[in-house]
């Protein structure tokens, strides 16, 4: 059996465009997505594998800098991990949602949490990913929050 290979449990070195068919159509130039998490080698392997594709990447490592980010330049989209220091993701993700509910975001963790994760959805989160994640189904959670954000908006 031919494996994908995996850089922190995600599969590596395909760009979203090569994963889906219809996912060039779906993210536009300039699209902007944020990156939140405080393990520095998943936020370098995110932030790398992105900028490979039509998104404009900015990275924070914790709740209060993405929220800072937020307000610098409104992201489409926030990859936001929940376990963080000085402001965990659901206390970001209710914040993000005071600012601009039109900006989608994924909850991403490393441990399934379901009160966790039900708060997070009760909060606005579009979906939630845990770690160690398949970066297909990554691309194709943000093609489709996109595609909903833009038939919203």
């Amino acid at each position: 059996m031919n494996v994908p290979p995996t850089v922190g449990g995600a599969i590596a070195g395909r760009r979203p465009s090569e994963q889906h068919p219809r996912f060039a159509a779906v993210v536009k130039p300039g699209t902007r997505i944020l990156i939140v998490d405080d393990e520095l080698d998943l936020l370098d392997m995110l932030t790398t594998y992105f900028l490979g594709s039509n998104y404009e990447v900015d990275t924070a490592t914790n709740g209060t800098d993405a929220l800072a980010a937020v307000a610098r330049q409104r992201p489409n989209v926030v990859l936001l991990d929940i376990h963080m220091p000085r402001m965990n993701g659901v206390e970001a993700l209710k914040e993000i949602m005071k600012i601009d509910q039109s900006i989608v975001v994924i909850m991403v963790t490393g441990n399934l949490d379901l009160p966790v994760t039900v708060e997070a959805i009760r909060n606005g989160a579009f979906g939630y990913v845990p770690k160690p994640f398949d970066l297909r189904y990554l691309d194709h959670l943000i093609a489709a929050s996109l595609g909903r954000s833009q038939r919203l908006r």
